[in-house]
């Protein structure tokens, strides 16, 4: 976008004090500034004296934060088509005003007939970015009907395609930044996932990666007043693009770009995009204005700081952003006993690509849930065939998180490699079967990907005489030791397929007839409650970063499987639909 556009809308939207920068807080896309007048040059003699002083600071985080490290909360008001006589009508008011505004431009005809059919629903879309996100990321959506809407049911609903920007509601305007992302796709309901049979259950919705991105994300790092100014920008700018470069497609770059004096741009290389929390506290703890003495002087230290479980995550930031220099001090932390100790120093090795790392990251993936996700980021991020080798060896764990969290780390690396890649449905979803030494156990995502997972043989399926699918689609044994899925819908030919008794023959059956992923994941939900099949089933196991480990024991693990019980990390500021009841977005992996 361009920067006088960037500038219209930072005015437009955040005039006087919603401008005031906090870490962290600031707005996640729009911020820009035009820059200072010139520090007069008492305070520019004063900010290079606390700069070569004898207790100068040693590293940025002593005076800068990071920027831009808050979800983005994207919006608008939509249109669901596809539902079986449960939308309706909408009342007056602003949502509905602004839904047939967009109506009109994309010159629906008759739209405000269409608006209040039974067979379609407004409602308002919501999507959370993490930071750092890249141009075509794919990001889960979350649906709701709001209070002005009187639809009941969005199962087997598909929202067309809605654009979705940031809003604010200032002096009674609705005010919009730039299109980020566009939304469109079939909805899976909470009534499908949990089995609830509220209205709300029915009213809420997921579409899994439903959301393309338009525009990349940034992240930034702040200078405290004190020390901004284009001098302290010349002493760290080179100290982090000597550690730190990214591939822009056409030659390597350091990652930090000065904006301001008191703002720097910090790009994210490949290896660190799975966690970007973490590349920008390496990168506030990287050193700069330090003579070989002083280097050595601080590492003497660190080496004393990374035994200890109080000082070790920051003694481990200090010394990855040294770099090799720093790995055989990260390596003897290996040695402790202390687990904190151990993920910690592992963690670094991980992004330094030492294959050290490997073993105890396993280990504590296994053992600890409040690291696992980061294990399985470190794991993936490394270049020795070993980590690949681990993680296909955690394909056969006990633990379906671990599974499931090693398989998508997998996919990382390689998205069609045969043994993570599942067989596309009819475009309802994904099955995929993956052999194991393990126990066996069935996998449903709720997050980024529809798709369903086999670990080990495909259970066998006991219906004892009839089963609904949905109120259209019913599942009974045959004579013949078969399973008939029949579709039957009032205007439309019936149709029926017919399967061996087994969970995938099952599912690509109800695919076939015109069942949804929606269908899939209730089907799954029923039919392992009723004992239909007795492998264990778990409900989007994805292990997520934001556990707090308390020393001796993991805490603060929430359960895995439903996306609507909210977010772990923080979110921006309410907006304007928030009034319309709309949920947290949904966790995010």
């Amino acid at each position: 976008m361009p920067d006088g556009l960037f500038r219209f809308y930072r005015r437009a939207l955040f005039p006087g004090a919603l401008f005031a920068l906090v870490a962290g807080c600031s707005t996640p896309w729009l911020f820009r500034g035009d820059g200072e007048v010139e520090a007069p040059e008492q305070r520019r003699e004063e900010i290079r004296g606390k700069l070569t002083s004898a207790n100068r600071p040693v590293v940025l985080a002593e005076f800068s934060s990071p920027a831009m490290l808050t979800l983005a909360r994207l919006q608008n008001v939509g249109l669901v088509t596809q539902l079986h006589g449960t939308g309706g009508e909408v009342a007056p008011g602003i949502l509905r005003d602004r839904l047939l505004a967009m109506m009109r431009r994309n010159e629906v005809e008759k739209p405000n007939a269409l608006l209040d059919h039974t067979s379609t629903a407004l409602v308002a879309v919501k999507a959370a970015v993490p930071p750092a996100s890249r141009k075509g990321d794919r990001i889960d959506v979350v649906i709701t009907v709001p209070e002005a809407a009187t639809a009941t049911d969005l199962a087997d609903g598909w929202l067309l395609e809605t654009p979705l920007m940031e809003m604010q509601s200032l002096d009674g305007q609705i005010r919009e930044s730039f299109e980020y992302m566009r939304a469109e796709g079939p909805i899976v309901t909470a009534a499908q996932v949990t089995g609830e049979d509220s209205e709300k259950a029915h009213r809420t919705g997921i579409i899994l990666g439903g959301g393309r991105l338009r525009e990349s994300r940034e992240l930034g790092i702040i200078l405290s007043s004190e020390y901004a100014d284009a001098l302290t920008m010349a002493a760290v700018i080179p100290a982090i693009n000597k550690r730190f470069t990214y591939f822009d497609g056409h030659t390597y770059k350091g990652v930090a770009t000065p904006r301001e004096d008191s703002y720097i741009e910090v790009a994210v290389p490949e290896r660190y995009r799975l966690d970007p929390y973490h590349f920008i506290n390496t990168v506030l703890h990287v050193g700069f204005n330090e003579s070989e003495s002083d280097r050595a002087s601080r590492m003497e230290t660190l080496a004393k700081q990374v035994l200890d479980p109080i000082t070790v995550r920051k003694a481990c930031w200090q010394l990855e952003a040294i770099g090799e220099e720093a790995v055989e001090t990260l390596a003897l932390a290996l040695e402790s006993t202390d687990p904190e100790v151990r993920f910690y120093a592992a963690h670094s090795l991980a992004y330094l690509n030492d294959r050290r790392a490997i073993e105890p990251l396993v280990n504590l993936c296994r053992s600890e849930p409040a690291f696992r996700a980061m294990c399985l980021n470190g794991l993936a991020v490394m270049d020795h065939y070993e980590a690949a080798d681990a993680l296909q060896d955690l394909l056969h764990a006990a633990d379906a998180e671990v599974r499931y969290g090693a398989l998508r780390a997998l996919r990382l690396d390689d998205d069609q490699h045969p043994e993570t890649e599942g067989e596309q449905v009819h475009g309802v979803g994904a099955l995929l079967e993956i052999p194991t030494t393990g126990p066996p156990l069935v996998v449903a995502s709720l997050s980024r990907v529809p798709e369903v997972v086999i670990f080990g043989e495909s259970p066998a399926i006991y219906v004892p005489a009839f089963h609904y699918v949905n109120r259209r689609i019913l599942m009974a044994p045959t004579d013949d030791g078969q399973l008939r899925i029949s579709h039957f819908e009032p205007g439309q030919e019936d149709r029926i397929a017919e399967c061996p008794r087994d969970l995938r023959s099952v599912l690509l059956a109800i695919a076939e007839v015109g069942g949804k992923y929606g269908d899939w994941i209730q089907f799954l939900r029923e039919a392992h409650a009723a004992g239909y099949f007795v492998e264990p089933l778990a409900i989007n196991p994805v292990p997520t970063s934001g556990r707090v480990y308390q020393r001796g024991r993991s805490i603060g693990v929430r359960p895995a499987g439903s996306p609507f019980n909210g977010d772990s990390r923080p979110t921006v500021s309410p907006t304007l639909l928030e009034a319309e009841e709309i949920p947290t977005p949904p966790r995010l992996p």
